[in-house]
């Protein structure tokens, strides 16, 4: 069994498709295919089911695929290990990331690593919290950044900051002059909002409902960036974290009082697992970048 043979496996496993993994692996399909069948050979079982024109785990593939990643991830933690020995000169950094951060908050931090230490390789998940958790859990990932508390038990936090979330609109809109709004100022006004299943869609929900307020739901997307540009060329206003607020400096971003919506943003480690000198230094970077940001009122 060859570690190429096993990250061949994983990232079929994640993409589902033979065309693509190929892509993401820099290797012909025909490679990529007879890495699986030597893989399947030797462990006498099928991995995957052919469904339609892409593959899906079987049985076996998906009790397989957590020891699979673990293992990759061990021999990572042992190049890794090395690698500190000279000055992380060497080695592979992998991070989950919540969208809300990934144009926010990684772009500088990645930036600062990768001029200091050029060497280690960071390859950097666009990752929804609860993906988060389970790639920690399975050890596909060194840390995560996402909202916590962490939902499982296994997961420990390390707090990197605390966000509110702000109303967004666009300079004609008639709210557009204000500073602040209520909670109850909000019945009746349309919004754009991420669907129910995101945890922010439902802590606005919670907070809507404390204020007696039934919200006026118009768009659902799953992306604040597009929420953004929602607002941005329509009448709509939508709710999102100051963050990604603060990177639209062409819109009016009001504070939402009675109460504040925060939430605390943190490092997400898997619990008792050890801890690289890329993973150390990277997270250590993030502090001063957190730092930057300001909560002073924007020029209007």
């Amino acid at each position: 069994m060859e570690i190429r043979q096993l990250r061949y496996f994983l990232d079929i496993a994640r993409t589902e498709h033979l065309t693509l993994s190929a892509s993401n692996l820099f290797v012909t399909q025909s490679t990529l295919s007879h890495g699986i069948r030597q893989l399947e050979q030797e462990l006498g079982v099928s991995l995957f089911d052919r469904v339609g024109r892409g593959l899906r785990l079987s049985q076996a593939g998906m009790a397989f695929r957590d020891h699979a990643a673990r293992s990759i991830k061990e021999l990572e933690a042992g190049r890794m290990a090395l690698s500190e020995l000279s000055g992380l000169q060497t080695g592979r950094l992998t991070i989950g990331v919540f969208p809300t951060f990934l144009n926010t908050l990684m772009p500088a931090t990645v930036a600062a690593f990768s001029e200091a230490y050029p060497g280690v390789s960071v390859e950097v998940r666009d990752l929804r919290a609860g993906a988060i958790e389970e790639q920690l859990l399975n050890g596909e990932l060194d840390f995560g950044i996402a909202f916590h508390p962490a939902a499982h038990e296994g997961i420990e936090a390390e707090h990197l900051f605390e966000e509110r979330l702000m109303l967004v609109v666009a300079p004609r809109h008639p709210l557009a002059d204000r500073r602040g709004i209520d909670f109850k100022q909000l019945a009746e006004l349309p919004l754009a909002l991420l669907p129910r299943n995101f945890a922010t869609r439902r802590l606005i929900d919670d907070h809507l409902h404390a204020a007696g307020v039934k919200p006026l739901v118009k768009v659902e997307i799953e992306s604040v960036e597009a929420l953004i540009g929602v607002c941005r060329a329509s009448s709509l206003a939508s709710i999102v974290p100051e963050r990604a607020a603060l990177q639209a400096p062409d819109l009016k971003a009001l504070v939402l009082r009675s109460p504040q919506i925060v939430r605390q943003a943190g490092i997400l480690w898997r619990r008792g697992s050890s801890r690289s000198a890329a993973a150390r230094e990277f997270a250590a970077l993030l502090q001063p970048t957190t730092a930057k940001v300001s909560r002073k009122p924007r020029k209007r």
